[in-house]
C-alpha cells in the first residue's frame, strides 16, 4: 500500500500530471461492488433476526456513523486545504444523512422512507455503479469514504426494507420525486452563483447516463434542455424503480408482516 497519494486532492493530481486512477468497472471497482453487495446481504439478513428495541439501536448507529464519517471528510478537506465549496452536503446523497437522522431519532415518517428507496438508496447505487472519483488511486482517503458512504446508505434501505418496515407506494414515488425537483431548484440556484455542480445539474457526471442526455439536448437546447431532461428521465427511471420493487415484492414478500401506511 502506498501512502504517499492517500491524501492528495484531485486538483493536486492534475497539476503534478499524475494519471493514476482507478478504472470504472476494472479489477478494483469489482471488488468493491462485491463487497458492498456482501455487507448489503449479510446486514439486512442480521437486521430482520432482531427486537424492534435493537433495530432502534442499529438505525441510531447508521445514522450517527454517516454524519461522523462525513464530518471527518471534510475535516479532511479543510486540512489539506481543498476547496471545500466542492464538499458542501448540497448532492441528493448528502441530503441522505440528514434523512437517516431524522428517521433514526425522530417520529415514525414513513415518507422519509419512501424517499430512501426512490431517491437516496438508488441514487447511492447510481454512484456506485457511475462513480466519478476514478481521478483517485484505489487506495485513496477520497475512493474509500466515497464507497464506503454510498454502501452505508444502501444497507441501511435494504435493512428496513428486507425487514418489512418500508411500504412502498405509488403516490410516494410521485411525493418522493416532487421533493428532489423542489430540492434541485435553490441547489440550481446555487450552482449558478458559486460555479458548483451539485446535483449534477450545470453538467452530467461523466461516466453516467446523464452524459447521453447532455449530448442529446445540450448543444440544440442549452442548460434549460438538459435540465427538462434530466427531470423527464428521472421521473422514468423511478417509475421503472417502482416496477422492480412490486416484481420483487410479489417474489419474496409474501407473507411478510403488514408495512406502514405512508
Amino acid at each position: 500500500m502506498n501512502f504517499e497519494y492517500f491524501f492528495l486532492h484531485e486538483d493536486t493530481l492534475i497539476e503534478r500530471n499524475l494519471d493514476i486512477g482507478f478504472e470504472l468497472y476494472g479489477v478494483g471497482h469489482l471488488a468493491w461492488l462485491a463487497a458492498i453487495t456482501a455487507a448489503v446481504i449479510i446486514y439486512s439478513s442480521h437486521y430482520k433476526k432482531l427486537s424492534q428495541g435493537k433495530r432502534d439501536k442499529v438505525k441510531k448507529f447508521f445514522a450517527v456513523a454517516i454524519l461522523l464519517s462525513e464530518i471527518y471528510k471534510d475535516i479532511v478537506i479543510l486540512i489539506i486545504k481543498a476547496p471545500i465549496i466542492n464538499y458542501l452536503p448540497l448532492h441528493l446523497c448528502s441530503f441522505a444523512i440528514f434523512a437517516m437522522l431524522l428517521d433514526a431519532f425522530g417520529r415514525k415518517k414513513p415518507l422519509i422512507k419512501q424517499m430512501f428507496a426512490f431517491a437516496f438508496a438508488p441514487g447511492a447505487a447510481a454512484a456506485l455503479l457511475f462513480c466519478n472519483w476514478t481521478c483517485y488511486p484505489f487506495f485513496h482517503f477520497m475512493t474509500i469514504h466515497s464507497f464506503v458512504f454510498h454502501g452505508w446508505i444502501i444497507i441501511y434501505f435494504v435493512m428496513q426494507y428486507r425487514s418489512g418496515e418500508v411500504e412502498l407506494t405509488y403516490k410516494g414515488l410521485w411525493k418522493s420525486l416532487a421533493i428532489i425537483y423542489a430540492c434541485a431548484v435553490p441547489v440550481c440556484l446555487i450552482n449558478k452563483a458559486w460555479g458548483t455542480n451539485y446535483m449534477f445539474l450545470n453538467a452530467a457526471s461523466e461516466g453516467s447516463p446523464l452524459v447521453i442526455l447532455w449530448q442529446i439536448f445540450g448543444p440544440a437546447f442549452g442548460e434549460m434542455g438538459y435540465l427538462l431532461s434530466y427531470a423527464a428521465f428521472a421521473a422514468v427511471v423511478l417509475n421503472v424503480i417502482y416496477l422492480m420493487y412490486m416484481l420483487l415484492g410479489r417474489i419474496f414478500k409474501k407473507g411478510e408482516p403488514k408495512r406502514e401506511n405512508l
